[in-house]
């Protein structure tokens, strides 16, 4: 299983994961993790870590495109600090998907 899939089905179940600031540990909400979850992020552990760590940079461009976007409609502070944030709070499995999105590009999600 890739590590997409992965952060998508524990997504699915309530639970997001992502990375400590360290960028060696991964962050779980407390107490959210089934004993069999915890085993399979261990098992993963690796791919998970390189993963998020590549999508940092994904995170940067959804929101260097979020901002163009309020460019274009003459947005305020608060509504580009929102902007910020939901693109931040966005799970790492669905960024790429934003992103393509604020580019105007195709995407499955958002035809």
């Amino acid at each position: 299983m890739n590590p997409t899939a992965i952060l998508a089905e524990l997504w699915a179940d309530g639970v997001s994961i992502t990375l400590a600031s360290d960028g060696v540990n991964l962050v779980a909400p407390a107490g959210r993790l089934t004993p069999a979850q915890r085993q399979f992020i261990r098992e993963h552990k690796p791919a998970l870590i390189d993963f998020l760590l590549a999508t940092r940079a994904t995170t940067d461009a959804v929101i260097e495109s979020a901002m163009r976007r309020c460019d274009d409609f003459d947005d305020g502070e608060a509504a580009r600090e929102q902007m910020r944030q939901d693109c931040i709070n966005t799970p790492t499995h669905l960024q790429a998907d934003l992103l393509a999105h604020f580019q105007g590009k195709p995407s499955k999600f958002w035809n």
